[in-house]
């Protein structure tokens, strides 16, 4: 919005200059962002919130400046026009179209507009053109009501019908240029054809011109949405469109008609024919008492300010204000629908006042005896600084989902959903961190980067609560080994030692990897995660349909999401120093063909039946060649004996040896090759 100095001179009186006045304006909300000298006048631009259309006009803009300076504001005099003569309005959607005023003036002479008003209208980038039209430019400028004017005689048949284009529909624009209508373009029309669109830009053909004698002067309240549709589908807009698609206030409506009829009368002369004040839906009222009090004002802004002072800036800015016993009762004007609740009063005051002239005070916190578990965060920092450590890169990502993004993963469990999200891609709370960790790894891919090794320590939310969760991603190949001729592709293997590392380093005891299946991974490549037999997360192959959601292709994902929170339970004291053995250890292997038996049941079932002399238990060879009966696997293990308190003979170790193997073909079914 452009302010002419000027102009604004003729609704209020200030000595400021007009650095001083951009600095007000700016730190009361409005913020100046040029200022520019235009032969005798200076011109501010403004930038004006959505929340504000009563600020698109000179009268709007004066009024803040009276409240700022606390000035009088010097409101035009308007006369009231009542309904009289026959002017033939119909309105066939009163959805588009709630109010329409249409006055008719006859003879009316067309000359130069007054110099006076032609230079505060130029100064602000609008040319006058002919006193009719230029009126209508005028008010709309002052009032921020937008108005138009038709040339009666070229009504056909004298009417003005308020709707919808019919298809195939042309009119051509005062631009000059012909516009294509369709049924979602409100227009103005007259017994046979458009005449102009709605809230736009009025047609050619009916324009005021040199030989024009009587008028019809519109001034009316369009549906915003159906404006703001069809500005974007013609390509087209003006100020008109620009104050419509902000809210036009409705009585404002009949103050910038009867001004305008005025302006017509006092500079081309005429009668008033004819008026007619069309109401298709009031308004509900919106205008809601609401009550402030001293100590209101003191809690929100931390300083105290005049009630008088108070009363006096909002009586300024239009509201109608009662003041008692240390409270005052606020109705806000009709043109301010953002005045709603009691902080939206307070904040009115203080931005007249300036933030800046607040006394400066810390805020008052009320003290929380807010728990904190140290020892857990202590664990969350030792964990990453293992994984930083294992060559694993860190991401934070957003703890909000969209449902759609979610869906990907073909995820069913229980969500938490925010009452007034945001956006669609934020309206819940995430209960597993899949879906943000395969849009990191699809962004660092399509980037080239396809060696990747991720973790995120961070919450998830399920409706029993929120837990900490440790997230790994990992995809690509191995890191650079010069052992190795080439570099590998990493597997479900690496991480899983990624995760039996980080508890081997934080001493959490107890992890147990066991077959389970999920949606979210390939069928028979997914584990879940048990700590000491307490479910603690999952670890599988991202399936090929999940990834391929996620513009992944053609490169393999594993991850594994675990509970910080049960790690963290599991964590063994502080391991001590323990004694060199003395006693040689002795080895022996034992091959089996195993079927749906994983590997962690039978060390622990080995475990249990050691004796105390069973030391370690480690896997040494798959086989899954013709040799092992179908459906089976070949499974090498080695079980070492140890005794710390003498030598093992060969038959004690074979005795308990051969024991543990019958207990595994007779417990689990295995077989022994």
């Amino acid at each position: 919005m452009k302010l002419s100095l000027n102009w604004l001179k003729q609704y209020v009186d200030y000595n400021l200059s007009s650095d001083e006045l951009s600095f007000r304006l700016t730190m009361a909300g409005l913020e100046v962002e040029h200022v520019e000298a235009i032969g005798n006048d200076t011109v501010l631009e403004i930038e004006v919130t959505p929340n504000r259309p009563d600020c698109l006009s000179m009268l709007g803009l004066a009024r803040e400046v009276s409240a700022i300076l606390d000035q009088e504001l010097k409101v035009p005099v308007v006369s009231d026009q009542e309904d009289q003569g026959s002017v033939e309005i119909e309105i066939e959607s009163a959805a588009d179209c709630r109010r329409y005023i249409g006055i008719r003036i006859d003879g009316v002479s067309i000359k130069a507009f007054p110099a006076d008003k032609s230079d505060w209208l130029k100064a602000i980038g609008n040319n006058t053109i002919l006193n009719i039209v230029d009126v209508t430019n005028f008010v709309l400028f002052e009032f921020g009501q937008p108005l138009h004017a038709f040339d009666y005689d070229k009504l056909e048949g004298g009417k003005i019908i308020v709707r919808r284009a019919k298809k195939g529909e042309t009119l051509v624009t005062l631009d000059n240029v012909e516009r294509k209508l369709d049924e979602s373009i409100l227009v103005i029309a007259d017994a046979r054809k458009p005449v102009a669109i709605a809230g736009i830009m009025g047609g050619r053909d009916t324009s005021v011109t040199t030989s024009t004698k009587r008028i019809l002067l519109e001034a009316a309240v369009f549906d915003l949405g159906v404006v703001r549709r069809a500005s974007r589908k013609l390509g087209l807009t003006s100020d008109s469109c620009y104050r419509f698609e902000r809210g036009i206030a409705w009585r404002t409506a009949e103050a910038a008609s009867n001004r305008a009829a005025d302006l017509v009368l006092e500079l081309a002369g005429g009668t008033i024919a004819a008026r007619r004040d069309v109401v298709m839906q009031e308004p509900a009222s919106q205008r809601v008492e609401v009550v402030v009090s001293s100590d209101d004002i003191q809690k929100l802004l931390g300083a105290p300010l005049d009630l008088v002072r108070a009363e006096k800036i909002l009586k300024r800015l239009g509201c109608i204000v009662a003041a008692a016993d240390q409270r005052l009762s606020v109705i806000p004007p009709h043109f301010r629908n953002d005045i709603r609740i009691k902080e939206d009063v307070i904040e009115e005051v203080a931005r007249i006042v300036g933030y800046d002239n607040l006394p400066m005070s810390l805020p008052q916190v009320p003290a929380v005896n807010i728990t904190v578990d140290l020892e857990k965060e202590t664990f969350n920092r030792r964990l990453t600084d293992v994984y930083v450590g294992l060559g694993f890169n860190q991401v934070v990502t957003y703890a909000l989902v969209g449902s759609a993004v979610l869906a990907k993963t073909n995820y069913a469990g229980p969500v938490i959903k925010l009452q007034n999200a945001m956006s669609a891609e934020q309206e819940m709370m995430r209960p597993t961190a899949l879906p943000n960790m395969l849009i990191v790894a699809a962004a660092n891919m399509n980037r080239g980067q396809r060696d990747l090794k991720l973790f995120e320590i961070g919450k998830r939310y399920i409706p029993g609560g929120e837990r900490w969760t440790l997230s790994i991603l990992v995809s690509g190949r191995r890191g650079a080994d010069w052992r190795l001729g080439k570099r590998t592709a990493m597997d479900f293997f690496d991480l899983k030692g990624a995760i039996e590392e980080a508890f081997l380093s934080l001493r959490v005891q107890g992890c147990f990897f066991a077959s389970a299946e999920d949606s979210a991974f390939e069928l028979g490549q997914s584990a879940s995660i048990a700590i000491k037999g307490s479910p603690a997360g999952k670890a599988g192959r991202v399936a090929e349909d999940v990834l391929l959601k996620f513009d992944i292709k053609k490169t393999p994902v594993y991850f594994a999401e675990i509970d910080i929170e049960v790690a963290a339970d599991m964590v063994t004291p502080r391991a001590k120093f323990a004694a060199i053995e003395e006693f040689p250890a002795m080895v022996r292997d034992i091959s089996l063909a195993v079927k749906d038996v994983s590997f962690e049941a039978i060390r622990s079932l080995c475990r249990d039946n050691g004796q105390g002399l069973l030391k370690r238990v480690d896997f040494v060879e798959l086989y899954c060649g013709d040799k092992v009966e179908q459906g089976y696997k070949g499974y090498v293990l080695s079980l070492t004996y140890q005794s710390f308190e003498r030598t093992l003979t060969d038959d004690e170790v074979n005795g308990l040896h051969e024991s543990i193997t019958a207990k595994l073909i007779k417990s689990l079914g295995v077989k022994q090759r």
